[in-house]
């Protein structure tokens, strides 16, 4: 269904007396028929407010939404048509993409299109305005069959990125997002919660690294990185994971330095991150403990690794195995898969120009996993590597 959608004309009867949304009057007997290659109506829409009410009140930015026998509905889809217009009872319920509703005629409503919710699938890349997770985007503008969000800390930079995809033909739409920040977690929680009732593909994607050669003390080095890496893509999976929608897919991009990092862990940690029972307290537990025993100067002689950029990712590994554990006992039956993933060694502004491959070929495993097909059983709660799972 493209263009304009309408329901039959309102019975004369019904045309008799003058209606008005909003205090602004409607014309009579306006009919939309067939109104192919007209514009709109003159009527104040949600992308065009109604002028200042008298007595220099604000304007009105919405309609007020009247209940109407659906045979007298008359309206206009301008963007995106609506997938489904169905009728319950004697009211119209609506059921849209996204897009603009203008009203016409004497049975009419305008809905503002932020308050509709919309069915269209949708994906949410966090860290994605370069390298790895801009590729990563660009790929599902590419195959995804729904809205793909791009997000980033810096909006002008989010924005400049957007429309770096856009001048190829694509059409990400951009969300602010800082994962260190639960706020603005919690701002994105609640915009997908509301405009798409759900979430169906998360891939967190965000992180950071300090250089070999950064002189920043090692344990200021070890909470700034599980700040963002573990704690913060933890935060993104509390918040976002109850909005995953049946068959949704979810990707935490880690590293293979997770696994070399876990070598170089004592055995009784190594038993501790390979357990299948350790629950997400006990990982937590972990995770900042290492963080402490870093500012103590102890965290070798406690049998961590000499590296917070693999402490980290050993934390995102381990946490996404809790996560697929718990989905498997609560919801068993939504065939939601999770995965860990290592996108290789990629040259980007944290890995550096050395490295053998491009952000394309390093997105090609996330993408892989997170549009995995629906009638799929896996994998889930793996560490993937190369589209392979690889042993944790």
């Amino acid at each position: 269904m493209t263009g304009e959608y309408h329901f039959p004309p309102a019975p004369d009867s019904l045309q008799r007396e003058r209606e008005s949304i909003d205090g602004h009057a409607i014309p009579r007997k306006t009919h939309l028929a067939k109104r192919k290659n007209k514009p709109p109506l003159p009527l104040p829409s949600p992308t065009r407010p109604a002028p200042a009410a008298a007595g220099g009140g604000a304007a009105r930015r919405h309609f007020r939404c009247a209940r109407l026998p659906p045979r007298c509905a008359q309206l206009l889809l301008v963007g995106r048509p609506f997938p489904a217009l169905r009728s319950a009872g004697r009211c119209v319920v609506l059921e849209v993409g996204r897009g603009e509703l203008q009203p016409y005629g004497d049975c009419c409503f305008g809905i503002h299109p932020e308050k509709i919710m919309s069915n269209v699938p949708v994906a949410v890349v966090t860290g994605s305005n370069k390298g790895i997770g801009l590729a990563i985007v660009r790929d599902l503008c590419k195959q995804f069959k729904g809205d793909v969000y791009l997000t980033a800390r810096d909006p002008a930079r989010g924005q400049e990125a957007v429309a770096k995809l856009q001048e190829e033909g694509l059409h990400p739409l951009f969300h602010q997002l800082d994962i260190d920040d639960l706020q603005s977690i919690k701002v994105l929680r609640d915009f997908l919660k509301e405009k798409y009732g759900g979430l169906n593909v998360l891939v967190n994607n965000a992180g950071i690294a300090f250089k070999v050669s950064d002189r920043t003390p090692f344990a200021v080095q070890a909470e700034v990185t599980l700040k963002t890496n573990f704690f913060g893509t933890r935060n993104i999976c509390t918040e976002l994971l109850p909005l995953i929608k049946p068959y949704g897919r979810v990707v935490n991009v880690s590293s293979m330095v997770s696994i070399s990092a876990l070598g170089g862990c004592s055995q009784e940690l190594q038993k501790k991150f390979r357990s299948d029972t350790i629950t997400e307290d006990e990982l937590v537990e972990l995770m900042t403990k290492f963080v402490e025993d870093t500012k103590k100067s102890v965290h070798e002689k406690e049998g961590w690794p000499n590296t917070a950029y693999g402490v980290s990712k050993i934390g995102v590994t381990v946490l996404s195995r809790i996560q697929a554990r718990m989905l498997n006992e609560k919801r068993k039956g939504d065939h939601i898969l999770l995965n860990a993933c290592c996108p290789g060694w990629v040259r980007t502004d944290m890995a550096g120009p050395k490295a053998p491959k491009s952000p394309e070929e390093g997105a090609e495993t996330p993408v892989y996993l997170a549009l995995l097909p629906s009638d799929a059983d896996g994998p889930h709660g793996q560490f993937v590597s190369e589209k392979t799972v690889r042993t944790w």
